[in-house]
Order: structure tokens, then C-alpha cells, then sequence
């Protein structure tokens, strides 16, 4: 919707002028005024869009007052309205939108906002540069992005060109000897580099194809990824870890978040051994950031809420026996004593299985300390 005044001396032109505006829609009449004084006070102090001006005026006539206004407001429009022709030609000297002869009607009014409404945009904001969508949690997945929900699947050439990928994506930069000694592990110097430029090689070719060749630096002795020009499931899970760790009071809504960056098995239904360590350090992630999860909703006093988070836990880890505990508690707390009589059958029957144990409380010794 365009913000409009109009300055005319004679009111029964002002109010038809108005009217129909009104009528017609894509135009606000912010204001009206009689002296252009006022007029030029107003722009000065308001956003404004377009000034439909009249010609014949007292105190100031409309060429000079459209020139007065668009030095107080750039790039304001203006829209001349007359009961003369004579001035059509020093008005689109001026750069006026339109020229309309009086009295005005709604059909030719609709043309001038028709033009105003090509020539006025709102300001768009700059269109931001693609970036290369990674997907390492539940599936492996390349994809340029131009924003939400548009995405170009980038396909690769062979699982060693993704495996190549992947680490440089994990690493950030890699010397050629680190790559060489990780994926190439057992070849001749020689050997190991050449599979490395033909690997980099296929990299670059498909990420040219996307528009996104600038995104790898290959370097004599390294390569690097240009980080900002990649959007990675493993980069902001780490960065939400890491504000979880460092906020004195955690917030419940930051682990949902950290939850959601990371849906599903890191590197699904790859083999890579140099990844073996990470995948181990996000499994010890994943069960911190569940065990603070559930135990910020038991400080809460939502012990139901935390309940499945334990249970989870159990999941990854069976021998957590400290949790095996925490449910027991949490299943009386609830008044599910049979809930809690069978996890610690569970509890019992896998400390005998795999670690030739038993627990290290009897379970009579839970009744009457299910507390929160």
C-alpha cells in the first residue's frame, strides 16, 4: 500500500481526489492539505510515497513545491493534477509520475496508480548466495540451497569422492599428507596425490555444475572449505552444544534444537574409519545433552516429561546403571510399581548376562525414595 498526500487549494477536488484513491485501493491518503507549507512540514516528519500535487497554488504553484518535497524525501513521486494541459510538458521534465487532468474520474486514476505501483517497490532485500546444504545425520546427502526449501540435490561421483568430501567438510582444512596418510593409507607418495587431484577433481566438477566451484581451496600443501559458503547439519549441531555448555542456566528450548539438528545416526550406512572417533564423541554428546535434557525437567518438576528421555538413554548405553535407577524412581514416583519391578528384572538379568554382576541396590530398598 502506497502512502500519499495531496496539497490542492480548492477542497472539492481535494475530496474527490480522495475519494476515488480510496475507492480504487493500492493508495493511502495519509494526509491532505490546503497550504504547501504544511505539506513539506508533514514529508519532513513521515514516510511518504507519493505527492499528488495541484499546479495552481498561492503561496507556492506545484512545480516548485514537487521539486521542494523530493529534496526533503528521496525518491518520493509525484503526481501532478490539473484543470490545465499547458504544464504537462514541464512536469515530465521533472520526472512526475503522471500528469491528470481535472476533474479527475476513477478510470484514469486507475492508470496513474497502475504506474505509480511499477515505478514504487518496496526495497528487496539482497538475494543471499547459494550455499552447499550437508546432510551427515540420518543419511548422507548433498544439496545446493537457495534458501528455505529450495534445494538442488548434488550427486557425486563415487563413494571415494563422498568419503574425500565428508572429511574435508569434517576437517575444514587437511594437509595433502594428512588426506594421503587417512584415505590412501598404504600407497606410494606418488600414487595417493594423483588420487587425490582426480578425486578433487570430480569434487570440483560437481560443485561447478552447482554454481559452488569457490567453495573448495585447493592449495600446493592444503585444501580448505570455505565455511560460509556451506550449511551443515554437524557444524550447528556442534555450535548448539557448545551454547549449551556455556549457559549457567540452560534453556529446555535449546536442547530441542540441538535435538533436531541431528535426526537420525551420523554418517548412516557409512564405513569410514577415520570417522569412528567423531561418531563415538557424538554418541558421548548425544547422551549428555539427553541426561541434561531430563534432568533440567526433574529440577522443573516434570518428572512424566523426563521420562522418555531415560529411557532413550537406556537405548544407547543398556549398562548405565545410574539410569537404570533414575527410571525405577520415576516409574513409583508415577505409581507404576510394575513398570518399575520389571526395568529392574532388566537391570538385573543384563548385569548378570554381560558383566557377571548384580545390582548394587535391592529393589526394596527404592520403595518409599521415589521423590522429586
Amino acid at each position: 500500500m502506497l502512502r500519499a498526500i495531496i496539497v490542492d487549494d480548492e477542497e472539492l477536488s481535494m475530496r474527490r481526489l480522495a475519494r476515488i484513491a480510496g475507492e480504487l485501493g493500492g493508495v493511502e491518503i495519509a494526509a491532505t492539505f490546503f497550504h504547501p507549507s504544511e505539506a513539506c512540514a508533514y514529508v519532513r516528519d513521515h514516510p511518504v510515497d507519493v505527492a499528488f500535487l495541484d499546479i495552481n497554488m498561492p503561496e507556492i504553484d506545484g512545480m516548485e513545491l514537487g521539486l521542494r518535497l523530493r529534496q526533503l524525501r528521496e525518491p518520493l513521486q509525484v503526481v501532478f493534477v490539473s484543470g490545465y494541459d499547458r504544464y504537462a510538458v514541464e512536469a515530465f521534465e521533472q520526472d512526475a509520475v503522471d500528469y491528470v487532468l481535472k476533474p479527475v474520474n476513477a478510470e484514469r486514476l486507475a492508470k496513474t496508480v497502475e504506474r505509480l505501483s511499477r515505478r514504487v517497490r518496496p526495497p528487496q532485500p539482497p538475494a543471499s548466495p547459494p550455499k552447499l546444504g550437508v546432510r551427515m545425520f540420518g543419511g548422507l546427502r548433498f544439496f545446493r540451497s537457495d534458501g528455505p526449501g529450495r534445494e538442488t540435490p548434488i550427486k557425486l561421483r563415487s563413494p571415494k569422492t563422498e568419503e574425500l568430501f565428508v572429511y574435508l567438510l569434517c576437517k575444514g582444512t587437511a594437509s595433502r599428507e594428512e588426506i594421503a596418510d587417512t584415505l590412501w593409507r598404504g600407497l606410494e607418495p606418488d600414487k595417493a596425490a594423483k588420487n587425490i587431484n582426480s578425486t578433487l577433481y570430480y569434487i570440483r566438477k560437481s560443485l561447478a555444475e552447482a554454481g559452488l566451484e569457490p567453495l573448495l581451496q585447493a592449495g600446493r600443501y592444503d585444501i580448505r572449505v570455505e565455511a560460509r559458503m556451506v550449511d551443515c547439519d554437524l557444524h550447528e549441531y556442534e555450535r548448539l552444544v557448545q551454547r549449551i555448555r556455556a549457559e549457567p542456566a540452560p534453556d529446555v528450548r535449546h536442547f530441542d534444537q540441538a535435538e533436531a539438528a541431528a535426526p537420525g545416526g551420523f554418517l548412516q550406512g557409512k564405513l569410514y574409519e577415520w570417522a569412528a572417533e567423531l561418531s563415538r564423541r557424538l554418541e558421548r554428546e548425544r547422551m549428555e545433552l539427553l541426561e541434561g535434557k531430563a534432568r533440567l525437567l526433574v529440577r522443573e518438576g516434570k518428572p512424566a516429561a523426563a521420562l522418555p528421555l531415560f529411557e532413550r538413554m537406556l537405548e544407547l548405553d543398556p549398562l548405565r546403571e545410574d539410569i537404570h535407577e533414575e527410571l525405577i524412581r520415576h516409574y513409583l514416583y508415577l505409581g507404576r510399581a510394575h513398570d518399575a519391578a520389571r526395568q529392574y528384572r532388566e537391570l538385573e538379568e543384563r548385569l548378570a548376562r554381560e558383566l557377571g554382576t548384580a545390582p548394587a541396590r535391592p529393589f526394596s530398598s527404592y520403595m518409599g525414595s521415589a521423590h522429586f
